[in-house]
């Protein structure tokens, strides 16, 4: 259980690194104007990112495995940025708000392409290193 806690804060640090500096994704709850509503949402959209990291990505990442042996990797950044995009849109569905690029409401533009894929990224390294110094 702690370690669900701890990752669950280090998911929640790594989201607030991610709005606050790359462009193109925007949390509104982020900035915590109204502390105790803003953390409420911005809890529950950690814990949509904890659910897809910790149970859909394992599962996606073993049946993509062949892809991104054929393309040494580089599939894996694609799969994390349709993981973050899809881990958005649960999150607008549940009552967060977060924005990514143009979507919600259109999903194939450049700006999200290119928000959501430098997007996973930062929340991949920020997260790790919060991983790493958050005790279990």
């Amino acid at each position: 259980m702690k370690g669900f806690v701890a990752s669950l804060i280090a998911t929640g640090i790594a989201l607030w690194v991610t709005a606050r500096f790359v462009s193109g994704i925007t949390i509104p709850s982020s900035a915590f104007h109204k502390l105790p509503n803003d953390l409420f949402t911005f809890a529950i959209i950690a814990l949509v990112f904890g659910i897809a990291n910790g149970l859909v990505k394992p599962v996606v990442k073993m049946l993509s495995f062949p892809i991104t042996l054929l393309t040494l990797g580089l599939a894996g950044i694609v799969i994390n940025a349709v993981l973050f995009l899809a881990a958005a849109w649960v999150t607008n569905q549940v009552g967060g708000h977060i924005k990514v690029g143009d979507f919600p409401p259109t999903l194939l533009t450049q700006a999200t392409v290119v928000a959501a894929l430098l997007g996973s990224i930062v929340l991949g390294v920020v997260s790790a290193i919060a991983r790493m110094i958050i005790p279990d």
